[in-house]
């Protein structure tokens, strides 16, 4: 079996000042060192492919790569946060900024930004990808999914962030609610796609605060538990299997 991982940075090792996770506790080495113990050469082949800011667009662009052209049989989509953040520059936007000279020139103007960035947000409702779109897209890699042959789709929906970021980036606890809405939506055993409710897990298990390193990237025991549930899926197809 073939276990595709499809995720943006939350499934991604992190340097001393940005959380210091080392590879060896992210969720897809614990998921595949644990396998591997447990079922030897049995275990299936977990090829992790995380990439910081990926969201469900990008997701689409590369799944003939990353899944057909591997024959992935469980496919793991964990994307979100990206997708659905309040955000005061668009891509574009921010790659002007950048460019701004003279440099004292950006810096004034960045500082302005940073002074009214909540106001910014408040007015300007952007995100990289829009909640219908985000809903449109979802729908499409689950239709690509049935029709490549998937037995399992699973998507890890978006933990909440913590009252800090929701002061300091107004609706993004509205945003997660709604696109985790979307995700939980398409959870169903008929057409074999799963969700793990991390954002309940991460609540349960005593909210971001204590689960993740900055609010938003899991530390190591929220990738532990990340990869606990994530093998107790995959054990549970795998003797699905064996019955068969």
């Amino acid at each position: 079996m073939k276990v595709v991982i499809l995720a943006d940075s939350l499934a991604l090792p992190r340097q001393a000042g940005e959380g210091n996770i080392p590879f060896e506790v992210t969720y897809p080495y614990l998921l595949d060192e644990s396998l591997r113990r447990r079922l030897g050469e049995r275990a299936p082949r977990i090829i992790e492919r995380g990439m910081r800011s990926r969201t469900i667009e990008r997701v689409l662009d590369e799944w003939f790569e990353m899944v057909e052209l591997r024959g992935a049989e469980v496919v793991v989509i964990h994307i979100g946060i990206v997708d659905c953040a309040p955000r005061v520059f668009m891509p574009r936007e921010r790659a002007f900024v950048e460019r701004l000279r003279p440099a004292r020139l950006r810096v004034r103007f960045l500082d302005f930004v940073h002074r009214h960035r909540r106001r910014i947000i408040k007015m300007r409702q952007r995100v990289y990808v829009p909640v219908e779109k985000f809903k449109t897209m979802v729908e499409e890699v689950v239709s690509r999914s049935r029709g490549t042959g998937v037995r399992s789709l699973v998507f890890i929906n978006i933990i909440e962030p913590p009252e800090e970021m929701e002061t300091r980036s107004p609706g993004f606890r509205r945003n997660v609610e709604d696109y985790n809405r979307i995700l939980r939506a398409q959870a169903d055993e008929q057409t074999a796609v799963h969700l793990v409710d991390l954002n309940h897990l991460i609540l349960e298990g005593g909210g971001p605060e204590a689960l993740t390193v900055d609010g938003i990237h899991i530390n190591e025991t929220g990738h532990r538990m990340l990869a606990q549930e994530l093998e107790r899926h995959i054990l549970s197809l795998l003797e699905q299997e064996f019955e068969g």
